[in-house]
Formats: structure tokens, C-alpha cells, sequence
């Protein structure tokens, strides 16, 4: 891994461990892509509560305009991934198996292995994972995002009939 893709990583990184809203350059280097802008919805089934129990969690959305030296073509993508956790409102949520896929603008697929969710309900982070086929093989994802639209206490939707959804902005998503 070149030096200049190895430092993009690291500040992706560093974005997602702090948790705070840090822009992405839409300059990537070559073999990396940057994604500003996405917005990604958690689902719950069965809702979340304040009882913990195991739900099945899904994660869907745009991950924003992306930019890719190595693969002009790719300008957007959209994220999925899905994974069981047991655990109750606040959090944390923590998917054991999750799996994951981007697929692009122009029709490839990027599948991701290995990547760690970690969440509440203020945020998540997805944790360094590799993707294993498809555009960026062999490289690593992470990504950061802040909770929105969320009632003061945040609770609240987990007390009253649960919190089937959670919608996110992403603050970070790279792949270097």
C-alpha cells in the first residue's frame, strides 16, 4: 500500500474512531475513492426498545458523490448491509456478521468482508473491513455517520412503540 493511500486511510479512519463530523476530500488518490454527502438509514426488526432483545438490523442508502482516479466511471454507489445484534435503546448495536456491498453508479459491485459496525443512537462507525471482489479489491472501507432527526431525549421513540428506523448522515466514507 503506497504512503499516500495509507495516510488516507489513517484520517478515515481517525474520522470515524472521533466520531466527529471531519469532510472528505473529493480529491482521491489513486486506488482510493472518497464519497461526500450520503445519507444511510438503520432499520430494526423487530423495533427497538428499552427491553434488550435480538433484532436484525439493515443498513440502505447513497453514500454520496464519490471520486476515484483509478475508476472515473464510479461517481456515486449505494451502501447494504445487514446483521443480528442483541442489545436495547440507547445501544450499543454491534452486528457480530455483517454483511456488506456498495454498488456503484456503473453497475459493479463491491463486496465488503470483514468490517466491523459499531453504534448507538447518536452515530455509528464502520470499522476497517477489505473488500474481497468487484472495484477497490484488496483495499479497506471505513466510514463514520451522525444520527438525525432524533426527538429530545433520543430515547423517547424506543419508549413509545420503538424505533423501527434511524436515519444517518454519513460524515466519512472512504476506501483506500
Amino acid at each position: 500500500m503506497s504512503s499516500m493511500r495509507r495516510l488516507f486511510l489513517v484520517g478515515a479512519l481517525a474520522a470515524a474512531s472521533a466520531l466527529s463530523p471531519v469532510p472528505v476530500s473529493a480529491a482521491a488518490a489513486p486506488g482510493t475513492i472518497a464519497c461526500t454527502g450520503g445519507e444511510v438509514t438503520l432499520l430494526f426488526n423487530p423495533a427497538m426498545s428499552m427491553t434488550s432483545t435480538t433484532h436484525w438490523m439493515q443498513l440502505t442508502g447513497p453514500v454520496g458523490h464519490c471520486a476515484s482516479p483509478e475508476y472515473p466511471s464510479i461517481s456515486a454507489g449505494v451502501l447494504r448491509a445487514h446483521g443480528g445484534f442483541t442489545g436495547a435503546c440507547p445501544g450499543p448495536m454491534a452486528p457480530a456478521d455483517l454483511a456488506m456491498s456498495i454498488h456503484w453508479n456503473d453497475g459493479s459491485v463491491s463486496e465488503v468482508g470483514g468490517a466491523r459496525f459499531h453504534g448507538d443512537l447518536t452515530g455509528w462507525v464502520l470499522l476497517p473491513g477489505t473488500i474481497t471482489s468487484g472495484p477497490f479489491t484488496g483495499d479497506r472501507i471505513a466510514a463514520v455517520a451522525l444520527s438525525g432527526g432524533l426527538p429530545t431525549p433520543p430515547t423517547l421513540p424506543c419508549v413509545i412503540g420503538g424505533l423501527n428506523q434511524l436515519h444517518t448522515k454519513l460524515q466519512a466514507f472512504a476506501i483506500a
